[in-house]
């Protein structure tokens, strides 16, 4: 591959994963997305450098956190279409992608170490810390939290809101989840 090529930005290749790590003594882990958006579980797309979503899974967890998955449970029988934009634009499908979506152990948490490409920071959380952060992001998605605030200490990312909520690890009322899920479709901030 040219050095030109490598220079130009990735497609969407509609293929995601998200992948939820948790551990039994210190909570879930998540992560402010270096772009701005909020915090996240470990996630990215699955065609760029990997051969399904299993294996991305697997290699997206060790390439944002350092950490190995000892066990990964797909919360999904099949991936599932969502309509979510991207960074990089709409992929072979259009607006959206098919996910599939992890609960995930890790060996050693002491290897974890940040990649500031993906986050500003990981720290671990507890549900109920995740339950005030899907809080906040209906708050700044009403418009309730400027910009400025939300940059300065952000809740969870709108598309991450149902993720949690799918995993059971937070609650939220069928129409302030379409809220969140209507304020992710209108926002602007981080599309091409």
């Amino acid at each position: 591959m040219s050095a030109a090529r490598n220079t130009h930005p990735k497609r969407c290749d509609g293929h995601s994963v998200g992948v939820i790590i948790t551990d039994p003594v210190l909570g879930v882990l998540i992560g402010d997305i270096s772009d701005g958006r909020g915090a996240s579980g470990v996630g990215g797309h699955v065609e760029d450098d990997f051969d399904g979503f299993d294996q991305a899974a697997h290699g997206e967890v060790n390439e944002e956190t350092g950490l190995t998955v000892t066990s990964l449970n797909p919360l999904f029988p099949e991936p599932k279409w969502r309509a979510n934009p991207c960074k990089r634009g709409d992929g072979p499908f259009g607006l959206g992608h098919k996910w599939q979506l992890y609960r995930a152990t890790v060996a050693d948490v002491k290897a974890l170490r940040l990649d500031r490409k993906s986050f500003r920071n990981l720290r671990w959380v507890s549900e109920a810390q995740l339950q005030e952060l899907a809080e906040r992001t209906l708050r700044y998605a009403r418009g309730e939290i400027t910009r400025g605030e939300w940059e300065e200490r952000p809740g969870l990312t709108f598309s991450w809101v149902l993720w949690f909520v799918l995993a059971g690890m937070i609650e939220m009322p069928e129409a302030e989840l379409q809220e969140i899920e209507d304020a992710m479709l209108n926002d602007t901030s981080n599309r091409p």
